[in-house]
């Protein structure tokens, strides 16, 4: 055990922190919003929306993430609100990301605008010292002066992270083990990745509020209130004993499933409209269907009602899709089914039982191969000149609503595998 406990101090982590992303990321594109509290909302003015980031400036009064824009608009009347551009931010990830493996292979990303770096293993704590500080020259140098970063390193994950968040923003902080009593006895518990809103009352009523507190509480205790595994790794955390398992995103297994899913600027009654947007998001999933070589061939069509009410039916096709407008057609069949007429507020669609395209079999019919070839063709020129460039002439006017599109909660999504046009060029 103590060869293992050495073994795991001699470990470095780095835990890299974009400050307020995308906000930071607009005013690097745009100087006239440098300075200025800006809130990045996830659509455009006058659409029901809520703030998705905040700069560091409108954080001063008190902006947070998932704040409506009025109670943003009321806390700080001055505040610029703009619709958010993901493949901005997408691309801009995928840069960074690849930035930070020049110094490691290992790089595991844990959200957009966060990733752990693995160090080696015989690199001391001053030697990361200036790893972090280069990492920092090289994103005011390759991404953008405006742009900045909180690094924390330490001897695993969850101690990193927590070095991270102890200065914001733009700041670099060690955590080494002899360190670790020290700033034990005085974080609270909630500053610590996993303990939330729901475990912290928990530990609160158990008189525990500092991290040093969960340390001393008998593990069988925490154990018996928690269950094993969570239980487990309190008692661990409290004594300073860290994971420091880096899995690179190079290594993500397979997705099982491709789906987009929006939210409504205003409520839908119209079928008709709603099939609009069920067509456009139908194109967004076959576009990253074949941006990663997959077909799929169960599809899932979902709404949200005005008045919180859900529907949802999926169906097995015979033959596996990846043409978007094929997966329209799908979706189409399922909402044809719905016996409701109530407002719409959200529209979904999901792609499953996926399959890479080389182990599926090819069409047989002459019309379904030369469609084939005629979608990757339009990719190929929307992957040169820019997303939507060549599209269907049916989604023209609901495109440009609900043009702004995150891919989902997948962390693929940052590091794409076809880069697009450097997207700093496009105009708000």
């Amino acid at each position: 055990m103590a060869t293992k406990g050495r073994f795991i101090f001699m470990r470095k982590i780095l835990h890299m922190d974009m400050n307020s992303y995308f906000a930071t990321l607009e005013q690097q594109a745009h100087p006239n919003l440098r300075g200025k509290p800006i809130g990045v909302a996830g659509k455009g003015k006058g659409e029901r929306t809520v703030i998705c980031a905040a700069s560091i400036e409108a954080k001063k009064f008190g902006l947070k993430s998932g704040m409506s824009t009025w109670e943003a608009l009321r806390l700080c009347p001055q505040l610029i609100v703009i619709p958010a551009t993901y493949d901005r931010y997408s691309f801009t990830s995928k840069r960074i990301f690849d930035l930070m493996e020049r110094f490691g292979p290992k790089v595991d990303i844990f959200s957009i605008d966060e990733a752990f770096l693995e160090l080696d293993s015989d690199i001391g704590w001053e030697d990361a010292s200036i790893i972090a500080k280069r990492i920092k020259h090289l994103i005011h140098q390759e991404i953008g002066e405006w742009v900045s970063v909180s690094i924390g390193i330490s001897y695993g994950k969850t101690l990193a992270k927590l070095a991270s968040e102890m200065q914001k923003p733009d700041g670099l902080t060690i955590i080494r083990p002899e360190d670790f009593s020290r700033i034990a006895e005085i974080t609270p518990i909630e500053e610590l990745c996993g303990v939330g809103f729901r475990l912290r009352p928990r530990l609160n009523r158990m008189g525990i509020t500092t991290i040093a507190e969960l340390g001393r509480m008998p593990k069988d205790m925490l154990v018996t209130v928690f269950g094993d595994h969570t239980g487990s790794w309190l008692h661990q955390i409290g004594n300073g004993q860290d994971s420091n398992i880096i899995h690179s995103w190079r290594s993500l297994p397979q997705e099982k499933s491709i789906g987009h899913s929006y939210t409504l600027p205003h409520n839908i009654s119209n079928m008709s409209d709603v099939k609009k947007v069920l067509l456009l998001l139908s194109e967004r999933v076959g576009v990253r269907l074949r941006a990663r070589n997959l077909v799929g061939k169960t599809i899932s069509t979902y709404l949200r009602f005005e008045d919180g009410s859900i529907w949802g039916e999926r169906h097995t096709q015979k033959e596996y899709l990846l043409d978007g407008y094929q997966i329209y057609q799908a979706g189409e069949r399922l909402l044809n089914g719905l016996r409701q007429s109530k407002p719409v507020r959200l529209v979904a669609i999901t792609v499953s039982d996926l399959v890479s395209q080389y182990e599926a079999t090819s069409p047989l019919f002459t019309t379904t191969q030369a469609n084939e070839q005629l979608v990757f063709a339009v990719d190929k020129i929307n992957n040169r000149y820019g997303e939507w460039t060549v599209h269907r002439g049916l989604i023209h006017k609901i495109r440009q609503r609900i043009f702004n599109l995150p891919d989902g909660r997948d962390k693929r999504k940052f590091v794409p595998e076809i880069t697009h046009i450097n997207p700093f060029t496009k105009r708000v």
